[in-house]
């Protein structure tokens, strides 16, 4: 009895074992050049444009011709604008220096912005005083616009 015990246990042991399946990489390749092609086509490519503008130190400034009248603009660090002290807003702005300017229309217009203030309220002031009709621009870095 005991070697038929023995000879039940070895039957245990001979059965067949399964045949492994190979995965195929295949479809798992497809998958990931159509993920690819995917992202490259859904992806936009920015090609950012940028503006060196080359500012004098506020003390490297030269003279303006004192018979002129000087209008000045300010452009501050939190973006306000400012006109001859006063704050304006930007849709009031090219009005009040067309004004300003039909009073004197040799006026120089002199932009004075901030170190750390943005590049677009600069620009829109700029904007402004050139369809307002200043013949002469200026612009400026300073500390602090009064």
């Amino acid at each position: 009895m005991a070697n038929s015990h023995a000879k039940k246990r070895t039957m245990l042991f001979d059965e067949p074992v399964g045949r492994k399946r190979v995965v195929s990489l295949t479809p798992l390749i497809d998958v990931v050049f159509l993920l690819l092609i995917f992202f490259m086509l859904a992806s936009t490519f920015l090609q950012t444009q940028t503006l060196t503008v080359i500012t004098p130190a506020p003390d490297d400034s030269e003279e303006v011709d004192t018979d002129r009248v000087v209008i000045e603009l300010g452009v501050h660090t939190d973006g306000h604008l400012t006109l001859d002290g006063s704050t304006v807003s930007v849709a009031a702005l090219e009005d009040k220096l067309k004004a300003r300017i039909k009073e004197s229309p040799d006026a120089i217009v002199s932009v004075l912005a901030e170190k750390n203030a943005e590049v677009q309220p600069l620009i829109w002031a700029v904007d402004a005083a050139r369809r307002a009709g200043a013949d002469t621009v200026s612009t400026s870095r300073v500390g602090s616009v009064k």
